[in-house]
């Protein structure tokens, strides 16, 4: 039987839990979207590259950002940098973002080769710093928690920023592209511009966590020294609930990659309204919003295993009814609402459900590997959404897609069944892969307020 979450408050001030959000979430979320829905359309559409020879390069690139979360997590890990263990690499991997991520986009005429090979060299170089900077974020949970209650609010309020900047960039993401015209680099400038959002808010990171990430000259001398972690500890830190959770998740994160990389394509050429899309990002991060506070109260009276659970269960039965009742936009729009809202458990316990590992490892005296296992979370996102772009975007060349010529109804049911039994399938998966992950939270709170105990003596 699985424990209920205890229904503690939170220690945190408000305020910290919101500029946490904010800083940390919300405008990254700008670049994100950016990232997700223009990717492959900028491949097909402006750089005008074969549908197949756009798909292996955004493949490739997609499975670097795999392999680059795992770095990442290995380069936390082992450092000890000056600032903070933690908060130090928040700054260094924005600065990398805003620097590689316009390049990314660069449209500077070369060949169709040369265009490739930068497009996948900036891919990587960006993604090394998002995912950097995105492990050390989630590993500032631990240091900030002092009971379940503090992971959950941070789980929170990082989905609400996610939340909120989604609902934005719904309203504006069109317009700010729009606003750098039509030339052949305004999405390099669109994307200096999400850069620069994502370090103003690595530097508001960096300063509001430093009581909580200090050098370890700082330190009391009762509470922990930080230390580099060897890689035999990270692979310790792999057994027990965490393989069914990195399963589950994986399959769970699926369902991203789909809709993301779709959506452009559905909206354009199955719904025949292009101007849907950012009501339907919109929309979505208005369902999202919600379904974060739907979701943490059912985390308590559920406990977060039941909840993911069930809640994956129910955001495979909505997509699937895409193929039946989604083909017009209104109808579209009502489900993606209804998606927005039940999908957004999985995503915000993610970095909750790592915490309780990566506490749960140390309580065992298994791992001290915070970052590592921050980063196989991180891994589950990149590679669940590593497997469904690559699916979709081979299945779009295989169902007979080409950019500038008129779809036929094969190209447009092709279209509708992947957007709608591909993120059901994987969904209904996760939720099966997940029923033996039993991790007992009240232990684990124990153990946190031990912890806090010794440290503030």
């Amino acid at each position: 039987m699985e424990n209920k979450v205890q229904r503690a408050m939170p220690t945190l001030k408000k305020s910290q839990l919101l500029m946490y959000g904010f800083g940390g979430m919300f405008l990254n979320t700008f670049y994100l979207m950016f990232l997700a829905y223009y990717r492959l359309f900028f491949l097909t559409n402006v750089l005008m590259l074969d549908t197949y020879v756009a798909a292996t390069i955004n493949s490739i690139s997609v499975w670097i950002n795999v392999g680059t979360m795992v770095l990442a997590g290995i380069i936390v890990d082992s450092t000890n940098l000056k600032w903070g263990k933690f908060r130090s690499w928040v700054p260094i991997g924005g600065v990398m973002v805003t620097i590689a991520f316009p390049l990314m986009f660069a449209n500077l005429g070369l060949s169709t080769g040369a265009a490739a090979v930068m497009f996948v060299v900036m891919f990587a170089i960006q993604s090394i710093g998002y995912n950097t900077l995105w492990v050390a974020e989630r590993s500032l949970v631990g240091p900030m928690s002092r009971n379940t209650a503090d992971a959950t609010a941070l789980a929170t309020y990082a989905q609400q920023g996610s939340t909120i900047g989604g609902f934005i960039y719904g309203l504006v993401g069109t317009r700010i592209l729009a606003f750098w015209g039509t030339g052949p680099n305004s999405y390099a400038l669109t994307g200096l511009t999400f850069g620069l959002f994502i370090l103003a808010g690595t530097f508001l990171i960096f300063f509001m966590t430093k009581k909580y990430d200090l050098p370890s000259e700082a330190k009391p001398a009762s509470a922990p020294k930080a230390e580099k972690v060897g890689l035999g500890q990270m692979l310790k830190s792999i057994r027990g609930p965490m393989i069914p959770f990195v399963v589950a998740m994986i399959l769970n994160n699926c369902h991203l990659g789909f809709f993301m990389t779709l959506l452009n394509h559905f909206t354009t050429y199955v719904l025949n309204d292009p101007e849907v899309l950012g009501l339907a990002v919109t929309l979505g991060s208005v369902a999202s919003f919600v379904g974060a506070w739907i979701s943490k109260i059912m985390c308590d009276r559920m406990g977060k295993r039941s909840a993911f659970i069930w809640f994956s269960l129910l955001t495979g039965v909505l997509y699937m009814l895409i193929a039946f009742i989604g083909r017009t936009s209104v109808p579209f729009l009502i489900l993606r609402l209804c998606v927005g809202a039940s999908c957004v458990v999985g995503g915000m316990l993610i970095p909750a459900f790592a915490n309780d590992l990566a506490d749960y490892n140390e309580m065992k005296g298994t791992s001290n590997a915070r970052a590592f296992v921050q980063a196989l979370s991180g891994t589950t996102i990149r590679m669940g959404t590593a497997l469904s772009t690559m699916i979709a975007s081979f299945g779009l060349a295989f169902v007979g897609f080409q950019a500038g010529m008129e779809p036929t109804p094969q190209v447009v049911n092709g279209i509708t069944y992947m957007m709608a039994f591909g993120p059901a399938i994987v969904c209904v998966l996760s939720a099966l892969c997940f029923i033996p992950y039993h991790v007992d939270e009240k232990e684990l709170d124990a153990y946190r307020a031990e912890k806090a105990a010794k440290m503030a003596k």
